[in-house]
């Protein structure tokens, strides 16, 4: 097993640990689902809507993705299907981060062969305590915001509302400290986004001891923690943009032939893609050595006499392309999802004690745990 430091040296090691395949590939997938989810529900509430909102909406994004808080003029009918995609998105990063990080937490053991399969396997009884963790802590969060609306609804009613905030008034100093614990289990629940899957992966924990471990980061390692996270995410700002570059890199020099020998039918086949990506393609080129070797040149129509073709072949670079950011926004949260698991095994060093990096062998407990019975005669 490698050497741990349990300090910030560590946390470097989350670039070699988050370039994996298997961590890559995990996080793709759920992006795909997650991504066909969402689509699927905007374009099924565009239907609903009627008349021709799908048929616009189709024009002007085609399979862009566009988030519920854009500016975008849709119905609250596709605000909230979009609401409902996001849910699902987040729920389906929550469980591909819960793998990612039981693999990572069993390298760090010394289980480098340690699969998908057997992580995706671990991830059923894991699930609970995962979205157990989110769903109490909002329910806690909510009960108590309910006692201020409450008080200040009260206050509305007639005759008897002016009295009443008079006499609430008294509880001004409990109504401070309740606000303080409000703020702390908001500051504990951003933490959480970061560590819960880590926390579950690595202890096994159920929900209510997984709720404890954010409090017991927030209240023991705030610092260390906000200096960890710091760190990593100046790492993801390196060398995520190198991963993309690399992509690119590699997209352009395979298209490259392509674009050289038949300029004109990838200028069409180009223009109808970026129409599909609501000139997501368009928007790409603008940016720095994007279009270096000339790949993304954007033609203004397609050929009648190859419509077909055009049409075919735009259909997979669409996929291509979308897939391509797929794979940077996945060696994104494989980053993240590595990085928070190192993290997390860092604070618990310093908060307890604990290793979490032992592997404890249950079959000599347990071998122990019978010597240790009395014979019977």
């Amino acid at each position: 097993m490698e050497k741990r430091y349990f300090d910030f040296r560590d946390i470097f090691q989350a670039i070699r640990y988050g370039f994996s395949g298997r961590k890559i590939a995990v996080h793709l997938g759920g992006i795909v689902l997650a991504y066909l989810i969402y689509q699927t529900l905007v374009y099924l509430s565009l239907f609903v809507v009627g008349n021709t909102a799908a048929q616009d909406f189709w024009n002007e994004y085609g399979l862009l993705p566009v988030l519920p808080f854009s500016d975008t003029g849709l119905t609250q009918t596709t605000v909230i299907a979009m609401w409902i995609g996001v849910t699902c998105f987040a729920c389906i990063f929550f469980l591909a981060s819960t793998v990612v990080s039981k693999i990572t937490i069993e390298q760090l053991r010394g289980d480098f062969f340690f699969s998908v399969g057997d992580a995706v396997t671990s991830l059923k009884g894991y699930w609970k305590s995962v979205f157990g963790a989110f769903i109490t802590m909002l329910i806690i969060q909510i009960f108590l915001a309910l006692i201020p609306l409450g008080i200040a609804g009260l206050g509305k009613l007639p005759v008897v509302g002016k009295p009443l905030l008079t006499i609430s008034s008294l509880f001004m100093p409990l109504g401070f400290f309740l606000g303080v614990l409000m703020a702390l289990i908001a500051v504990v629940f951003g933490v959480s986004l970061l560590f819960v899957p880590a926390v579950v992966a690595t202890t096994g924990a159920d929900a209510f001891e997984t709720i404890y471990q954010q409090f017991a980061i927030v209240w023991n390692q705030p610092w260390r923690t906000v200096c960890y996270e710091v760190i990593l995410f100046l790492m993801k700002l390196v060398f995520v943009p190198i991963w993309a570059l690399f992509c690119l890199a590699g997209f352009s020099i395979v298209m490259l032939p392509i674009s050289r020998l038949h300029a004109g039918e990838m200028e069409h086949i180009t223009a109808c893609a970026n129409l599909w990506l609501g000139g997501a393609i368009e928007k790409l080129t603008m940016l720095p050595y994007t279009n270096a070797f000339g790949v993304f040149n954007i033609g203004l129509a397609m050929k009648e006499a190859s419509a077909f073709t055009t049409t075919v072949t735009a259909i997979f670079l669409t996929l291509t392309i979308l897939m391509g950011v797929g794979l940077v926004i996945a060696y994104l949260f494989s980053i993240a999802s590595a990085g928070n698991t190192i993290v997390y095994s860092v604070l618990r060093k310093k908060i307890d004690g604990h290793n979490l990096l032992t592997r404890i062998n249950e079959d000599v407990i347990e071998t122990h745990d019978v010597a240790l019975e009395p014979q019977s005669k």
